[in-house]
């Protein structure tokens, strides 16, 4: 039996990335520290060496006190399916109280008699409480180059450990990290061009600065090379083209003042579209 993983939210998500395990996207919570009022607690773990077969597993979940008093039971039978098996669980968590807590996981077997177990502990925070986050156990959690200058990140960038620790504390105090992170995985799953990951070539970087486009217009021509053109209804745009014709396409024009736009390149595009950006050339 594999250790159990806290989480704050597991969905079912066939996205391949670091917050996904199988069809399963989780946001972790190595912490274990939950806001009082959150409504459920949610918990990840796997089991080896099953001996398939017709009948069950029988799984209690026991969520006990300081003074080990049993504050709520769960028990599931589990069919013995695959000779390993991943369960998740929600458990509802909302009328706790501010306190720690243990979460054990009892699996036994009838069959062979068996029993195996795991516990893990955690804890309820006040609201309004600041709840720490190990940031070492959080994927691009210092994936932070797209939101600050390149000056700023040059200086991150010669910060020591503690100095780093206080520099990533501060910037995750001001800056969605589920979102960001939710943007990172989708672009290192969708945007990967050969060798280079998703979330480093220019489709994936203007993915994770500015979030899902509003509108994408594709296109491929005989006499031209693909494009994309990506609007958001705030005004920003950004067209990309595969230049080599190799599927990597690079940022060649844009509005947006920090992005920089390519006119050496702008022939790439069907005449159609440098007219309509006022770059026809001939």
């Amino acid at each position: 039996m594999s250790d159990i993983l806290l989480a704050t939210s597991i969905v079912y998500d066939t996205t391949a990335g670091y917050l996904t395990k199988g069809n399963l996207r989780i946001v972790p919570n190595p912490s274990g520290n939950f806001k009082e009022g959150t409504k459920n607690l949610f918990l990840y773990y796997e089991l080896y060496n099953i001996d398939p077969d017709t009948n069950y597993l029988t799984i209690s979940y026991l969520l006990t006190d300081t003074t080990k008093k049993i504050l709520r039971k769960i028990t599931k039978s589990v069919e013995k399916r695959f000779t390993q098996q991943a369960l998740n669980l929600g458990i509802n968590i909302e009328a706790f109280k501010p306190g720690k807590y243990q979460l054990n996981v009892v699996v036994f077997d009838s069959i062979i008699n068996r029993k195996i177990e795991k516990s893990i502990n955690f804890a309820i925070k006040k609201a309004g409480e600041k709840v720490k986050i190990p940031t070492e156990d959080l994927p691009y959690y210092d994936a932070i180059e797209y939101f600050v200058s390149t000056q700023e990140f040059k200086y991150f960038q010669t910060l020591k450990d503690e100095g780093r620790r206080l520099y990533l504390k501060k910037f995750w105090e001001k800056h969605n990290y589920n979102e960001i992170a939710r943007r990172y995985e989708y672009a290192d799953a969708h945007f990967q061009e050969g060798y280079l990951a998703g979330s480093k070539t220019d489709r994936g970087r203007i993915y994770i600065k500015f979030g899902p486009p509003d509108e994408i217009e594709n296109k491929q021509f005989e006499e031209f090379r693909p494009y994309e053109y990506w609007q958001y209804y705030n005004g920003q745009e950004f067209i990309f083209v595969d230049v080599r014709g190799t599927q990597e396409y690079t940022l060649i024009w844009t509005n947006v003042p920090n992005e920089k736009s390519k006119p050496a390149l702008y022939d790439y595009l069907p005449v159609f579209k440098r007219r309509e950006l006022g770059k026809d050339k001939e």
